[in-house]
């Protein structure tokens, strides 16, 4: 049975955090401690996808529907902290998007006040060997930025006849630049391989403390979809397929949009529920994350929520809420569902449970807020998150 519990939590202030925290723990029947031991090293993940609204957006809104919020990640490092007992070590990182400045994400959260706070070491770490310095960039590899990226260097992982892309033809993929030699090259044949970030690859636990938001590409974007940012070469990472269903592409749900694109500013490639790309992406890094032995722990930040036009442009919503579980997928499973979501719905999450790797049955959800023993077969739509209208079809009721 894997657990999984949502508490309710109003505010940031540290006393809240602590107390939903607290709740959370009890309700699964463990502590950090259970989970985390002297001498390991544990890095925590936070979403730091972005370091601004970006002005592209529809609207303004606060940074907080985008990113974990510092409380959270604080709450979680105290527990780590005191968890590894004087012998250890934290490493809080990512590999934000690309075109994230990583100062100024670090001016806006405040989070290296923490390196000073434990009797274990911590770093903070930008993991990124790439950085765009102007979004006019973006796509353009040769425009792009060298920087030292994981101190500890790569592991590249091959998924082989494992991947969801094996025996997909990748003349069509497109990472996240316009150079596609790189991706296709990836990505061909039994070579199905993704290089992730060594800090974050070999450490002795992994806690996630992803946003609770919705994605224009993916549906949501949570633990699974957040292991986007475990991964410091960006372009492995196909996104979606180039054109239109017509010639085998995903890039446009059809021919109206794709010549529509064509004299628009601003265009959302690939985000639509037709395509049929990213989720196998997300699969992909699932498994190769899972083929190291390692401990997990996350702590779903749904205090301030983002609904609509995620990952970058979201509205807010005051979900209140701090979802926690040892298990990743069963976590996400239960996060989407309380977004008012049905997971079989959501591409990557229906695989896992179609092909037998989870059951909505062995997930036990515990809460001081719903109906744990009806969760996934009520109707409810719990929080009924707002979402783009093409995604409207992925919503119970």
């Amino acid at each position: 049975m894997k657990k999984v519990a949502i508490s309710y939590c109003d505010s940031y202030k540290e006393n809240k955090v602590n107390e939903a925290l607290s709740k959370l723990m009890s309700q699964l029947g463990y502590e950090i401690d259970d989970i985390v031991k002297p001498g390991m090293t544990v890095f925590i993940k936070p979403n730091w996808v972005a370091s601004r609204w970006r002005e592209s957006a529809p609207h303004i809104d606060t940074l907080w529907s985008v990113i974990t919020h510092t409380a959270v990640i604080e709450a979680v490092a105290d527990r780590v902290a005191l968890a590894l007992n004087n012998r250890g070590k934290i490493i809080i990182g990512d590999n934000p998007s690309i075109d994230a400045d990583f100062e100024e994400l670090m001016a806006f959260t405040g989070i290296r006040r923490l390196k000073n706070k434990y009797n274990v070491p911590l770093d903070i770490l930008d993991l990124r060997p790439l950085v765009c310095k102007d979004l006019k960039d973006y796509g353009k590899k040769y425009k792009m930025h060298t920087q030292p990226g994981d101190p500890l260097g790569e592991v590249e992982v091959n998924l082989g006849r494992d991947s969801l892309f094996y025996g997909i033809d990748p003349a069509l993929f497109r990472g996240i630049f316009d150079e596609r030699e790189e991706t296709i090259a990836s990505h061909t044949g039994d070579i199905q391989k993704y290089t992730f970030s060594k800090s974050i690859y070999d450490a002795d636990v992994y806690i996630s403390i992803p946003k609770l938001k919705t994605h224009q590409k993916a549906g949501v974007t949570l633990n699974l979809k957040g292991l986007v940012g475990t991964v410091s070469n960006k372009n492995q990472l196909v996104h979606w397929r180039v054109g239109i269903p017509e010639n085998g592409g995903d890039e446009y749900p059809d021919k109206e949009s794709y010549e529509a694109a064509k004299k628009a500013k601003i265009t959302h490639r690939g985000a639509h529920p037709g395509n049929n790309t990213i989720w196998r992406m997300v699969v992909d890094l699932y498994k190769a994350m899972s083929m190291k032995e390692r401990r997990y722990f996350t702590v779903i930040d749904g205090i301030t929520a983002g609904e609509g036009q995620g990952p970058f442009c979201p509205i807010s919503k005051e979900a209140n809420v701090l979802i926690a579980s040892a298990d990743l997928l069963a976590a996400d499973i239960t996060a989407t569902r309380l977004m008012g979501i049905d997971p079989l719905k959501i591409k990557y999450i229906e695989y896992f449970i179609s092909q037998g790797y989870i059951d909505l049955n062995d997930i036990k959800v515990i809460s001081d807020i719903y109906q744990s023993s009806e969760f996934f077969s009520s109707q409810d739509p719990y929080l009924d998150f707002r979402v783009l209208n093409q995604w409207k079809g992925i919503k119970i009721n």
